[in-house]
């Protein structure tokens, strides 16, 4: 992940320290510190007051079919941000007093903004297209803002649980009504222009009284037109993360295969390998520059990473070091690679033994900080 020259140390370094702020807790504590300060609303940072730059994990791609037989996929509610809504129309339990509740207290305050209110179907064998335009009837919804979407039982279910992160479970118990059946969390998640979710805020359950549920679906409220407001161009997140996992990736790649190469006395593919790795590095490191100098401010801020206790500390220790020695690694591949160009092989060979592992570390490392970031994160 190093390496175009000692011109760029500087510049690694400041992007480096960037980095870190993945996880830094200052932004945590003061998303803490507004909520404290709005009464009846519930705590917690995966509730961030309406103007924080904070965001959590991105929302996959899916496609479902719309009340009105229309397909809906992501690209199609980015741009605007919207609330994801889980429901099903045969629940006993809470769907149909938070449905109107929400109509009440939530669709009033979006109207004649970009915001969507998106409500999905977690029992879609029999939440059809029709049964769908018979629920939005019943809360006297007539309009596209708020959409009811249906689709596959399993991947709907995953959908909810890893997509939007929120809590579903389903009972085989043949001696359940339908209407029990199903449970799921009342944490509803809002989703910022660009596919991100940007907090969860609860929405009934027994546990809060009638103005903390007021309170917090106002905030929701709050969030969501705020983010409107801000939103900026971008129709998609941004593809750098995944771009930078994947030159890391093959970074890490020809680098075994160079080193197979010379353990094989293939001096001219060992060469060419380790050239190529090289190339790929310097493209990685303009890339990563460029992501966390100029998109990622636009973007509100680095993904943070929301694992409590040993999970943490473990990937503390990962991004710590991956950090740590790709700035201690730069010079040494230089180094390495001009002992090459000049033919002192004896040299070469003994700062190769010391940089090759550390530029192999710093490789596969910068892929796990990746999956970790934007695809193994806990639900905060």
């Amino acid at each position: 992940m190093e390496l175009v020259g000692t011109s760029f140390l500087g510049s690694l370094l400041r992007a480096l320290t960037l980095a870190c702020c993945a996880v830094s807790p200052v932004e945590a504590a003061f998303a803490v510190g507004a909520m404290a300060s709005c009464p009846g609303v519930s705590q917690g940072i995966a509730s961030p007051p309406a103007d924080s730059e904070m965001r959590f994990t991105s929302v996959p791609s899916f496609s479902f079919t719309e009340r009105s037989g229309k397909a809906v996929s992501l690209d199609d509610l980015l741009g605007a941000p919207w609330i994801a809504i889980p429901f099903y129309a045969r629940c006993m339990g809470p769907c149909p007093s938070m449905t109107g509740d929400l109509r009440a207290q939530v669709y009033p305050l979006l109207e004649g903004s970009d915001v969507r209110m998106v409500s999905f179907s977690v029992d879609p064998a029999f939440d059809t297209p029709l049964v769908l335009n018979e629920w939005a009837a019943r809360f006297t919804v007539t309009d596209d803002q708020w959409l009811f979407l249906t689709g596959d039982n399993e991947v709907m279910g995953d959908f909810v649980r890893e997509g939007l992160k929120v809590a579903l479970a389903r009972s085989d118990d043949p001696n359940l009504e339908p209407g029990l059946a199903i449970t799921h969390a009342t944490r509803l998640p809002v989703i910022d222009g660009e596919g991100r979710i940007a907090g969860w805020y609860e929405c009934a359950g027994d546990d809060f009284s009638r103005e903390e549920l007021t309170a917090n679906m106002a905030l929701m409220a709050e969030r969501a037109l705020a983010l409107s407001s801000s939103s900026g161009p971008q129709g998609s997140p941004s593809v750098l993360p995944a771009v930078n996992a994947i030159l890391n990736g093959l970074a890490g790649i020809l680098l075994v295969l160079g080193l197979i190469a010379i353990k094989n006395g293939h001096k001219e593919r060992h060469a060419t390998l380790m050239r190529s790795a090289f190339l790929v590095s310097a493209a990685f490191l303009a890339s990563y520059i460029y992501y966390h100098t100029a998109v990622l401010p636009l973007q509100g801020g680095p993904t943070p990473f929301n694992g409590t206790g040993a999970i943490k500390v473990a990937y503390l220790v990962m991004l710590g070091t991956h950090v740590l020695l790709a700035a201690i690694n730069l010079p040494m591949v230089l180094r390495t690679l001009l002992l090459a160009h000049r033919e002192d092989w004896d040299r070469h060979r003994w700062w190769a033994r010391i940089t090759f592992p550390i530029w192999l570390y710093v490789s596969v490392t910068g892929v796990l900080v990746y999956f970790v970031l934007y695809h193994w994160n806990p639900t905060p």
